[in-house]
């Protein structure tokens, strides 16, 4: 069970006082410094106006981070749109944040949870109130498959390990991802986690729709549209890693997360069979043993388990 937060453009927020974007609805009992943080996550930049017949190609920012305002062991993930226009015909966002303690974390990974149906809400037609009951989290694990949005988009799979072979090169470092409008960024980012143990994918943070970093969090994949400021800061910065789908790309990857990229299983290293020593095999201890005739000796084996020996 988790915290959640909903923030949009309405005419009256949960709190009194409050309209315009605001927060509409959040678990009842969630700590103050945890709202604000979640408000602060909320953040969205348009790229068409709300009647441009582009608008069903805004990015849509999905994202796993973490913050050291709310514990190292806590994850947000969170869906931050566009979507109808508000009550004043101008252009809205809708957000939905989750708030998930490490119990909480599926196996399946923090992008998987993402792509589960309903999950992360992409509308609101409510009216502002507090909810009563604690988010349930779903439960489970995504299987190895080929990558195939990779595949469609790059032409070969082995691209999907791109980035998890950067996270194991350095899991602190930033790795920058260029894209074009309609790109389905989930399904890419998606892939490749799914790469990685189920144990590092957790470790892994990334929004598919990067603009700016709130105050005390991280993000080590983000995903910026081709020829956006971000990105344009980002390749000023020569320690950020950068990969841009709208370019010609780089070599393609090799090594065993490529080949579970464009096979989906696992290479697995065969285990040596060791043969078990019999006692044939042990060494003897032998002691030297004189008779009377000095000229005639022979070696006897001594028994280990005399107490006389």
């Amino acid at each position: 069970m988790a915290y959640e937060l909903i923030y949009t453009s309405a005419e009256r927020g949960l709190r009194p006082g409050t309209r315009g974007f605001c927060t509409v609805a959040h678990t009842q009992g969630m700590p103050p410094q945890q709202i604000q943080l979640l408000e602060a996550l909320s953040a969205y930049k348009n790229l068409y106006g709300v009647h441009d017949t582009q608008e069903k190609s805004e990015p849509i920012a999905w994202s796993h981070i973490t913050s050291n305002l709310v514990g190292r062991s806590a994850s947000i993930v969170s869906r931050v749109g566009a979507t109808v226009a508000d009550h004043t015909g101008r252009s809205n966002k809708l957000a939905h944040h989750v708030l998930l303690q490490q119990r909480e974390r599926p196996v399946g990974g923090p992008a998987w949870l993402c792509q589960q149906a309903g999950f992360l809400r992409e509308m609101w037609d409510e009216q502002p109130h507090l909810i009563s009951e604690m988010k349930e989290v779903p439960a489970g694990d995504c299987e190895p498959a080929p990558a195939t949005a990779w595949e469609a988009l790059t032409g070969d799979p082995a691209y999907a390990a791109f980035l998890p072979n950067a996270f194991k090169a350095g899991g602190d470092n930033v790795t920058v991802i260029a894209f074009a409008p309609g790109t389905d960024m989930l399904a890419l980012i998606a892939e490749s986690l799914a790469l990685l143990e189920p144990s590092l994918r957790w470790n892994v943070t990334f929004s598919t729709y990067f603009t700016q970093l709130a105050v005390g969090a991280s993000c080590a994949w983000r995903c910026c549209v081709a020829d956006s400021d971000t990105l344009r800061d980002a390749r000023r910065n020569p320690r950020i890693t950068i990969l841009d789908l709208t370019a010609p790309l780089p070599p393609v990857p090799t090594g065993p997360l490529a080949e579970l990229a464009r096979t989906g299983q696992r290479t697995t290293t065969p285990r040596i069979q060791v043969p078990k020593p019999d006692d044939s095999d042990k060494p003897k201890k032998f002691v030297l043993m004189g008779n009377r005739n000095i000229n005639q000796l022979t070696l006897k084996p001594r028994n280990l388990s005399d107490p006389k020996r």
